[in-house]
């Protein structure tokens, strides 16, 4: 059999993987694609994403293709894993298949950090597919085929870019285990903002827990409720002329809670009305719904704020329509008082 080796962190996989699988099957005419997942590996020094989750996201990509399969032998050993090591082990385990070895430019472009790099090209078939017409050079005996242009990385996946090159099934699982959003919101806004948003996540969960409600939900809502305010008025400006031209009439300053709602939908593929609505109401407080509630009264409860909030994070936790009619009076009273 003509097996495919495709190794990467696939942290997360995404379109762009399935289309060089695709393609290697095709024009080197394999029998099976083989998605080898890393664990640890000698030259990148980034944190993977936990193993289990890894694996069960490729799955979700990978079911429905039957000539796909995951192998984990990487992920099973323990240390650093060398390409090497791997390929020894696959020729033991399976000596009858012909192997081929797929990677992309910037792999090839390190190759000649690999350990023993000669004696894997002795071994298998080192494959090299690349999106550019120009590729590296290399010493090494390595086939370089060019494919479709796919642009996405999982780098930009990682900060909420192009989350629609992620296959079905998968955005939800991110979300479930909320795997990298923290991220999503570290890339969209300046670093106090970024600090303030997870307090504010960490005290909507709070609420939410001590008051019966889904704490994921309002999790959710008070991550994103701050995602549009590094926008400048003329970036939320278009935003507001499609979405919401009734609105203008409020100042400038209000505007990210309205563009806000739209940017979880639209970008980040969230649609749970009650988080949009929740986003939507953050800064004016004008919905009664329990979590715009919880999220209005977290954003201005926030224990990072230069003002004792015990008294009113403890009437939200005690019931969380008892704290926001506090937290509304207390806040026409500061709005009076400027």
């Amino acid at each position: 059999m003509k097996i495919g080796i495709f190794g990467g962190s696939f942290d997360p996989i995404h379109s762009g993987h399935i289309e060089v699988a695709r393609q290697a099957y095709a024009l080197l005419n394999l029998d099976e694609v083989w998605f080898l997942p890393s664990s640890k590996t000698p030259l990148k020094d980034r944190n993977l994403t936990d193993n289990e989750d890894r694996k069960h996201m490729i799955s979700l990509s990978i079911q429905n293709i039957p000539y796909f399969s995951l192998c984990t032998i990487e992920m099973e050993r323990e240390g650093i894993s060398y390409t090497i090591d791997t390929v020894l082990e696959l020729k033991r385990l399976y000596p009858d298949y012909d192997f081929y070895w797929i990677i992309g430019n910037d792999q090839l472009k390190q190759f000649h950090l690999w350990k023993e790099a000669n004696r894997i090209c002795e071994e298998v078939k080192v494959v090299c597919f690349n999106r550019d017409y120009q590729m590296s050079s290399t010493k090494y005996p390595i086939q370089c085929l060019h494919m479709k242009d796919v642009c996405v990385s999982s780098s930009e996946i990682r900060k909420g870019n192009k989350l629609n090159y992620l296959c079905d099934g998968v955005l939800d699982y991110i979300y479930e285990k909320r795997l990298y959003v923290e991220e999503f919101v570290k890339s969209r806004v300046k670093p106090k903002r970024f600090e303030h948003s997870l307090s504010v996540a960490k005290l909507c969960s709070q609420f939410a827990i001590n008051n019966g409600l889904d704490e994921k939900k309002a999790y959710y809502a008070g991550l994103f409720h701050d995602i549009a305010k590094s926008m400048t008025v003329k970036e939320m400006e278009p935003w507001m002329d499609i979405l919401c031209p009734e609105n203008k009439s409020y100042a400038p300053a209000v505007w990210h809670g309205f563009v806000g709602s739209e940017i979880v939908d639209r970008i980040f593929e969230i649609h749970d009305p009650q988080i949009k609505n929740a986003i939507y109401h953050h800064v004016l407080g004008t919905s009664e719904d329990p979590y715009a509630m919880i999220v209005f009264c977290a954003d201005k409860l926030d224990p990072l704020r230069d003002y004792d909030t015990s008294y009113g994070i403890g009437l939200c936790n005690e019931n969380i329509y008892k704290g926001f009619l506090y937290e509304c009076e207390e806040n026409r009273k500061y709005l009076e008082g400027k």
